[in-house]
């Protein structure tokens, strides 16, 4: 399995190379609200590109972004990745689709903002590794157990990703190992 990933903060702190890589492929930025809105969907849609994943079932491609980070996962079978940056200032946290079991835990942890990112992208990852969305929270399973998270539901199993600091990256599959790691470039992802 792979994960393709790049950090587009360089591209946002000084935008013209976006700008410029648009105008040469004749896209227009006006269908989005924000220029970082723009880079993180553009920089997806390259990921998928640079993955070979052209012809690659849906099922066996997820892309994520939150904040600067693009990933793309694609493997020989169902997965799903999420990522979210952590933001310490972050409001309330939205409890309403997690179970009694899963708020527990949440109280317990030492950092609640934190645990709940990790718990947000389990759950996210593992509704796009079953076709899933959004609208189906409440469906999905329990994924804390005598007050710690779950290695797995449904027959996937869940790892976490180190890719930057300051993001919450999960990753769910049937195999999650090994995991190739492959960082590219803006040079790679939006060429001149």
């Amino acid at each position: 399995m792979r994960v393709y990933w790049c950090d587009l903060a360089p591209l946002l702190a000084q935008p013209e190379r976006l700008l410029g890589w648009c105008g040469g492929q004749g896209l227009s930025l006006a269908p989005y609200l924000r220029l970082d809105d723009a880079a993180r969907h553009l920089a997806g849609a390259r990921l998928r590109r640079l993955a070979g994943a052209d012809g690659v079932p849906p099922a066996r491609l997820s892309i994520s972004h939150s904040g600067t980070l693009v990933v793309c996962a694609r493997g020989a079978g169902p997965l799903g990745i999420d990522t979210e940056q952590v933001c310490p200032s972050a409001g309330p946290l939205p409890l309403s689709f997690l179970t009694h079991q899963e708020r527990l835990w949440l109280d317990g942890q030492a950092q609640p903002s934190l645990a709940f990112l990790r718990l947000w992208t389990r759950k996210e990852c593992l509704l796009k590794a079953e076709g899933g969305s959004l609208a189906d929270l409440a469906s999905l399973p329990c994924l804390v157990e005598g007050g710690l998270l779950l290695p797995r539901a449904g027959g996937l199993r869940f790892r976490e990703l180190s890719i930057l600091p300051g993001y919450v990256t999960s990753l769910c599959a049937r195999k999650v190992a090994p995991v190739a790691l492959r960082p590219l470039s803006l040079d790679q992802v939006f060429p001149l």
